[in-house]
């Protein structure tokens, strides 16, 4: 699942912190990103959600945390 806004246009990862800031009635979802695209929305540039990883994305801090 993606989420969408519908005032940018832009759909993210579940877990995206720009994503998670949409307020609920600007918000959308997506099955897959083939449908958002579809939809006329642009990919998030801060999670990469076309990123062939399909996963959970885990912000920076977190991946550093395991180093």
């Amino acid at each position: 699942m993606l989420n969408g806004c519908r005032t940018t246009k832009i759909f993210c990862r579940r877990n995206c912190p720009p994503g998670r800031r949409t307020k609920h009635e600007n918000r959308v979802l997506f099955q897959n990103a083939e449908v958002a695209v579809a939809a006329g929305y642009r990919a998030c540039r801060v999670c990469l959600p076309l990123d062939a990883y399909e996963g959970e994305w885990k912000p920076k801090r977190e991946r550093i945390k395991k180093r």
